[in-house]
């Protein structure tokens, strides 16, 4: 049994990872062009739209999370390709 949570849980960690890096996340701008939302603004900040390079690098609400976690407050592709 164990064996089976744990790799549904690797599992759902893993389509969470490739869905941000493919774009096909749950992000609020991908959910707009399928229409299933209207506005593709980051609901945290209230700033840009909710991308993948948004969410992990350039969203104003998490830059003290994102400074604790990987020591940076802001990040661009080029940074978090180096993660």
């Amino acid at each position: 049994m164990f064996v089976v949570i744990g790799m549904w849980h690797y599992l759902l960690r893993l389509r969470i990872l490739v869905g941000l890096l493919t774009g096909h996340a749950d992000l609020d701008r991908h959910l707009t062009l399928m229409k299933v939302r209207s506005d593709p603004t980051c609901p945290l900040c209230q700033e840009e739209e909710e991308t993948a390079l948004h969410l992990l690098g350039r969203c104003s609400a998490l830059s003290t999370t994102r400074s604790t976690l990987l020591g940076l407050y802001r990040m661009d592709y080029t940074e978090l390709g180096n993660i």
